[in-house]
């Protein structure tokens, strides 16, 4: 990630959970029904990457899983090891990680993976899952969609309401057809609305076809795409979809 597109979330993860731990449920929800249809009950062993201040990854631990989370942003693992001294976290590049082991699921949330934004670079961290993989194993991941036709749907009001702060941002999108880069640019104003922070954010949007098409490259067979707000309703409409894939080895 580029240092300048580093946001005021990330630089405080407190305020993170603030604007963001409702997100948590979500997460489980949607994992504890995709590991009831396709692995039949929980994994024995979870890797989650892109696991911010570690709801999901302590989640699973207290339910007996043996949950890895890994994470670029330390400051975002040193808030979640504080909160969650149980649960194990480990700072690393999600292109280049090397756990030497495999688990039974993999799940990646926040659209992480959108923050890669070459081919090479997407390509290089599909292949650092499969290598954590072995015949069977579970991926959900999520992305940013690009669909021409499809307006962008993403939240465009953040709120922070603490005894220390209370400040609100309004969100900019604006995406580049070519290089399907969406850029977001957030203003943080205060309680008596003068700006108080700015972010700058660029993520990388995939379509349904090119999201199975790396899938497959990598050794994942796709089972299943779905809107994350609308999981059980037929299309995409919010702007950010979920994949479910079994990795097969087979390329």
């Amino acid at each position: 990630m580029e240092e300048r597109l580093q946001n005021l979330l990330y630089r405080n993860p407190e305020l993170y959970d603030q604007v963001y731990g409702g997100s948590h449920h979500q997460d489980v929800l949607l994992c504890e029904r995709a590991v009831d249809r396709h692995l039949g009950g929980m994994p024995a062993s979870l890797l989650d990457v892109g696991c911010g201040t570690g709801e999901d990854v302590a989640y699973f631990t207290a339910r007996g899983v043996d949950a890895v989370g890994v994470d670029l942003q330390p400051r975002m693992l040193e808030h979640a090891a504080r909160k969650f001294p149980h649960a194990v976290f480990i700072e690393a590049d999600m292109r280049h990680l090397q756990l030497d082991r495999c688990f039974e699921a993999i799940v990646s949330f926040g659209y992480a993976v959108s923050n890669l934004h070459s081919d090479r670079d997407v390509t290089a961290a599909l292949d650092s899952l499969a290598r954590h993989a072995r015949p069977g194993t579970l991926l959900l991941l999520e992305a940013l969609t690009f669909q021409p036709e499809m307006p962008v749907a993403l939240p465009t009001r953040f709120t922070i309401e603490t005894a220390a702060l209370h400040a609100t941002a309004e969100a900019d999108y604006e995406v580049d057809p070519v290089s399907r880069l969406l850029h977001r640019r957030r203003v943080w104003r205060d309680e008596a609305g003068e700006p108080a922070a700015e972010d700058f954010a660029r993520f990388r949007m995939f379509s349904p076809e090119e999201a199975g098409r790396l899938l497959g490259a990598a050794g994942f067979e796709l089972l299943e795409l779905h809107d994350r707000h609308s999981p059980d309703a037929e299309g995409l409409s919010s702007g950010i979809m979920v994949t479910t894939s079994r990795y097969t080895g087979i390329r």
